[in-house]
């Protein structure tokens, strides 16, 4: 660390590159980081959010299909052909109703089970158990294979699944899946008394049935709401094993069979816990969402799945991060040749002076010469130039005095032994005289050396302005690549001149003249106001619309009104990163004020939709200095505030955050200054006190 600092110290040229490159490095890692770590907290915070909202979707809409399957054979529990059907005097007989409405609701089986039957089946009793207030129940089951084959030939047959091989899986020593996860409907039949007749009982396979998966995956999932060439799935799970699902196989097939990775099984199956997050699906990572089944008699069956791929979003992710670290090192390598470039130019004239001062030191006659530019180290080398050749005017002078001083001296020695003495005195002290004088030379020249550099020293602002401009009038078309670091040293040195523009602006009251009110057309002010901002309003893509209904004049000064408008809108554009339409509003308005009555006035207000302000900051938002934007100075506002009350009006703020900002300005017909302004000048002052007091850390 000791050997770079002495690396450093020896050369001007490298301490101002380490300068100009190192907060440029530390800057383009920070930025690559923060976007890096923004970039994909985001990306998860919203898939995790869709995924979860599209599983809720999923598990209504299979609880919708098992209220409408409830629904129809609580209809027809109620229905007259049935009770004719009981009674053998219906037009159909009950086993071609149940034949036909068991087709209708695309039903697996319908049967009614008479009292003696229901007793004597205890799970049949188990899952009659909870509804007590005679109404039918609906919900997942499962039942075994020998219950499924009693319910409906073949249907055992159906629910087999062989189980697959799956990457991830818990271990399991099962082949075979034999018992099948159904939709199951339980209707009771009762008479006048309220005992129980009949018991209808139907139901669904879900077993390898694609019909629901692909009806809930067609409505979360629909066109648009997952990138191009993604498709989302829907999974009902039995237990650990995929019974009807729309993920697909390698060979396109339905992954039926498969089971779900060990974690997700641990976490929902174990736990009975909902599982958000990147999951491993089949053969491939999936944002992924799982909550837990339960049957009819509570107990936890199986799962609910809704996710889509991960690859897409990762994808995604890389290419942004490729773009943004491609733009940083454009902007690197651009600002990287700039600095180079600067470095060397300012650094070449201080290598000739250095070379010129030691040449002196040695006693050789030497000069810096003309520079090649404009700038105070060209004008610092023509006043040491100056200076050295006064210098030696001086020295030369002062030698031909003291040759000339001695050849008297050496005439009179014959004729003036006795004044030896005195004369060797007095040529003492003549050389002190000429050392003196010669440092008193010295003193002057630096002087006015000093004087001129704190001449140009006086204006810098003006002097960078001016050469920026004229940089950029010179490159003409060739500016582009630096365009944008150009109107940022332009923005800068306008903020100081606008600075003490807005400071002087409270100095007003101890020496300038407040300019005459006059009747002004508030709706002409603002249409000029609209045109002047239109470009700043353009540039970043937002709208303005304007609503002009004022017909009384009002006594104001143009320009300081013209600024109050420009402030408020440009507010309102900087408020808000994307394009938003920006009302201003004219009218008519009577408010009325403390010890004047009622007043005729005009009323102008500024609307934007964007973020909208925090209580805290509404309190302060016209407090001199007070900005919430990096680049603010603080004091538009107060200005405004200022301009306004200076002619007996008001200007107040409405604002939410989330709820956008309407900022209110109520000017009288006739211009009656108040106290407002003398409290806006005081709370300036009391911040300049504040500013310029030393903090209790030093200063």
């Amino acid at each position: 660390m000791n050997g770079l600092r002495r690396w450093l110290r020896a050369s001007i040229r490298r301490r101002l590159l380490w300068l100009a490159f190192a907060p440029l490095v530390l800057l383009a890692l920070a930025l690559a980081g923060l976007t890096a770590y923004w970039t994909s907290t985001y990306n998860d915070r919203q898939l995790y959010m869709k995924v979860r909202a599209d599983l809720a979707v999923a598990s209504r809409v299979l609880d919708s299909l098992s209220q409408q399957q409830q629904a129809r054979l609580e209809e027809l529990a109620r229905s007259h052909a049935l009770a004719s059907s009981l009674q053998g005097d219906g037009t159909q007989s009950l086993d071609a109703l149940l034949d036909e409405t068991q087709r209708a609701m695309q039903l697996d089986w319908l049967r009614v089970v008479s009292p003696d039957m229901i007793d004597g089946d205890p799970q049949l009793q188990r899952r009659l158990q909870p509804p007590d207030d005679g109404s039918g129940i609906s919900g997942l089951d499962v039942l075994s294979a020998s219950r499924l084959e009693a319910l409906a030939p073949g249907l055992a047959e159906r629910a087999r699944l062989p189980l697959r091989e799956t990457p991830q899986a818990a271990p399991s020593e099962r082949r075979h899946e034999t018992r099948g996860m159904v939709l199951r409907t339980l209707t009771p039949l009762r008479d006048a008394q309220g005992h129980l007749r009949l018991l209808l009982d139907g139901g669904r396979l879900l077993n390898g049935d694609a019909g629901p998966v692909d009806e809930i995956r067609d409505l979360v999932y629909g066109p648009g709401t997952l990138p191009e060439g993604t498709t989302g799935s829907v999974t009902l799970f039995l237990d650990d094993v995929r019974i009807a699902t729309n993920v697909r196989l390698a060979n396109g097939e339905r992954a039926l069979g498969t089971r779900v990775s060990q974690p997700v099984s641990e976490q929902v199956l174990a736990r009975g816990e909902r599982f958000i997050d990147n999951a491993f699906v089949v053969s491939g990572w999936y944002v992924a969402a799982y909550a837990p089944l339960a049957s009819l008699t509570g107990q936890r069956i199986g799962m609910i799945y809704a996710g889509f791929p991960l690859t897409p979003y990762q994808r995604l992710y890389r290419e942004t991060l490729l773009q943004i670290g491609g733009v940083l090192a454009v902007i690197m390598l651009i600002s990287g040749l700039m600095v180079i470039r600067g470095v060397d130019t300012l650094a070449s004239p201080v290598r000739r002076m250095h070379r010129v001062i030691h040449g002196i030191r040695e006693g050789r006659q030497l000069r810096i010469g003309h520079l090649d530019s404009q700038d105070e180290l060209a004008e610092l080398a023509q006043e040491f130039d100056a200076m050295l050749d006064r210098l030696d005017e001086h020295q030369h002078a002062l030698e031909r005095a003291a040759q000339t001083l001695e050849r008297r001296v050496q005439s009179r020695t014959h004729s003036l032994t006795e004044k030896t003495r005195a004369l060797e005195e007095h040529v003492a002290l003549l050389k002190q005289a000429r050392a003196s004088l010669m440092t008193q030379e010295k003193l002057a020249a630096l002087g006015e050396l000093t004087a001129g550099i704190a001449h140009e020293i006086n204006n810098p602002a003006a002097v960078i302005l001016g050469h920026v401009e004229l940089i950029a009038d010179t490159l003409g078309p060739d500016v582009a690549p630096v365009r944008d670091e150009v109107d940022t040293i332009i923005a800068q040195v306008e903020r100081i001149r606008a600075l003490i523009d807005n400071l002087l602006q409270y100095s007003r009251a101890g020496g300038g003249q407040e300019p005459a009110f006059r009747a002004e057309d508030i709706n002409a002010i603002a249409a000029d106001t609209e045109v002047l901002v239109r470009h700043a309003l353009d540039k970043h893509g937002h709208r303005l619309v304007s609503a002009l209904h004022a017909t009384r004049p009002v006594e104001c000064h143009r320009g300081q009104l013209q600024q109050v408008l420009i402030n408020l809108l440009l507010n309102a554009a900087q408020a808000s990163t994307a394009p938003v339409t920006i009302h201003l509003v004219t009218r008519d308005s009577v408010r009325e004020v403390p010890g004047r009555g009622d007043l005729d006035g005009v009323e102008i207000r500024v609307a934007d939709p964007g973020p909208g302000m925090s209580k805290a900051v509404r309190q302060r938002i016209f407090d001199p200095f007070f900005t919430t934007r990096e680049a603010g100075s603080g004091l538009g506002l107060a200005i405004s505030a200022g301009i306004v009350r200076r002619s007996g009006g008001d200007i107040g703020v409405a604002s939410r955050p989330g709820r956008g900002t309407i900022f209110h300005v109520w000017l009288p017909c006739r211009a009656a200054p108040s106290g407002a302004e003398e409290a806006t000048t005081r709370k300036l002052l009391d911040s300049l006190s504040d500013a310029t007091a030393p903090s209790s850390r030093g200063s």
